[in-house]
């Protein structure tokens, strides 16, 4: 079959409720982490009073190692689950994102630096759910020669959102909060923007629910 053009592909998606949902949640996902990324390591210096070296080396572990293993865990999970309803491909990541919040929540507050960093462990696993079956998903929607330019396009709002905003917003939160909380004040722009896994799991429900009639429409080229 001719290879359909990108603007032909967005407004194929753009009929998609269940990728739109996805993308969305993606972004947002990819907001709180690319923020935490970015600020985490100042966190624990301001707060916690942690030295450099240590830092990398736990966070070189958490992100690393641990999102590796979140990332293959939900795409496991994921698998295991959609062959009974094919909904919870996506409800996997509401289910890991609502387990993993108060957790973050918990560890943001925390006194001790190694307990903050310990309670950090399903968060960061519950962060990295969404990456193999929002791909997975993306491309079972969508007609054969439309799937890579669909990867592209779900990684392109993902991160233009995530990457582009997710730092800046974080820090500039912080420095509105500084005269009231010092040292401190990255330590609850972090805890605010964490909420925001709320919306990541709204938005993957409701992508879950509209999943498995747009996989259909996608097979019947409607």
């Amino acid at each position: 079959a001719e290879r359909p053009s990108i603007m032909e592909t967005v407004r194929f998606l753009k009929r998609r409720p269940a990728f739109l949902h996805l993308s969305f949640g993606a972004a947002l996902a990819c907001f709180v982490g690319y923020g935490f990324i970015a600020w985490f390591p100042s966190f624990l210096i301001r707060s916690h009073h942690m030295k450099t070296t240590d830092i990398g080396l736990w966070l070189g572990l958490l992100i690393g190692v641990v999102g590796g293993i979140g990332m293959f865990v939900g795409g496991v999970l994921a698998d295991r689950f959609s062959t009974r309803d094919m909904r919870w491909s996506a409800w996997i990541v509401t289910v890991a994102n609502l387990v993993g919040l108060p957790f973050g929540l918990f560890a943001y507050l925390a006194d001790d630096p190694y307990v903050a960093l310990a309670l950090f462990v399903p968060p960061i696993i519950a962060a990295n759910f969404w990456q193999a079956t929002t791909l997975a998903q993306a491309q079972s929607m969508v007609r054969l020669r439309m799937r890579a330019q669909t990867s592209a396009i779900l990684l392109f709002i993902a991160n233009i959102i995530g990457l582009g905003a997710g730092p800046w917003a974080i820090g500039a939160v912080s420095d509105l909060l500084a005269p009231s909380y010092g040292a401190d004040s990255l330590r609850y722009s972090l805890l605010g923007f964490s909420v925001l896994g709320l919306w990541v799991a709204w938005h993957y429900y409701l992508g879950g629910k509209h999943l498995q009639a747009d996989m259909a429409r996608a097979e019947a080229m409607v």
